[in-house]
């Protein structure tokens, strides 16, 4: 029985273990695809989506989230191989990831329309499907894509949309107004790093303009590594003291039943240069929603509220 038990853990953890590193390397991704492209609003269709379709494929998480957050998830026939939320997702057939999108999978699965990412916007040039493109690179263009989604399949939807659309914004806006109220602590957020090394190395963290930055400011606090003018620098750990952040946020990976503590020892060795590392200001997040920019945001805003200012 406890062997048994065991197996079912190591599964368990193993596959926690790939939904979050593979998730914490779309994030990368999509910072990378930022820095490359200007910041622009959302791209404008250049196949005419048939109205009301009954077949729809996300390439996105956080578009699979939004078309469950507005009544249409039940139409949904592919997702990225990514996807972990909502649990109904799990049963929807895959379509491999941001690099290994599976064409003829797309094509066996008889799509509507097919709902891209701005990082994944090149493979609807060589699809004849209808699709959309969708910028989800900073919260300002989830909020626009829940109406340009919405109109899609109809006023009724739309109007669904429109709601959920207006729901989020007042919850955004109410952060905003607290953290007007805030002291703005130094915020440095870690995207990804290498771990267990006894130092810091290949540490990726948000930068400027990022959705991640968005939450920070969202939850009072500025983004330490915003000065760099980068969407997601590498730093070394002369960069991290030069930046001298008040707070670090480690999004890193901790499986169940591992002592958090252990995988923020690399942080020690920074010493009393930095100001997070000298005061134990350094907070591991591991839950999915803090990837993923859409509804379940606000979640993420309020734990960095907690994490600021309690």
């Amino acid at each position: 029985m406890r062997t048994s038990t065991n197996v079912k853990l190591r599964i368990a953890v193993s596959v926690y273990t790939a939904v979050f590193v593979c998730t914490a390397f779309c994030i990368l991704y999509i910072l990378h695809c930022t820095a490359c492209s200007p910041a622009a609003k959302q791209p404008e269709a250049k196949t005419v989506a048939p109205l009301c379709p009954q077949r729809i494929i996300s390439t996105l998480p956080s578009i699979t989230e939004i078309l469950f957050d507005i009544g249409v998830g039940g139409r949904i026939v592919g997702v990225s191989s990514f996807t972990a939320y909502p649990p109904e997702a799990a049963a929807i057939d895959k379509i491999g990831g941001l690099y290994d999108i599976n064409h003829e999978k797309i094509l066996s699965l008889k799509p509507d329309i097919v709902l891209y990412s701005t990082e994944n916007e090149s493979l609807r040039q060589s699809l004849t499907v209808p699709g959309r493109t969708l910028d989800h690179r900073t919260l300002q263009g989830v909020l626009e894509s829940y109406t340009i989604i919405g109109a899609l399949f109809g006023d009724e939807v739309l109007a669904a949309a429109k709601n959920k659309q207006a729901a989020l914004q007042n919850r955004l806006n109410e952060f905003a107004e607290k953290a007007k109220h805030r002291k703005k602590l130094k915020t440095l957020i870690c995207i990804d790093r290498s771990r267990g090394t006894g130092s810091i190395q290949n540490l990726f963290v948000a930068g400027k303009g990022s959705f991640l930055t968005d939450a920070v400011q969202l939850a009072g606090g500025e983004n330490a590594a915003e000065s760099v003018g980068l969407l997601a620098p590498v730093l070394s750990a002369e960069g991290v003291i030069g930046l001298a952040p008040e707070v670090i946020i480690d999004l890193g990976f901790t499986p169940p039943g591992a002592a958090a503590e252990s995988d923020l020892a690399d942080w020690q060795t920074l010493g009393g240069n930095v100001p997070a590392v000298k005061n134990k200001r350094i907070y591991k997040i591991t839950d999915d929603y803090a990837t993923v920019p859409g509804p379940r945001t606000p979640l993420l805003i309020e734990k960095l509220e907690r994490i600021l200012h309690e």
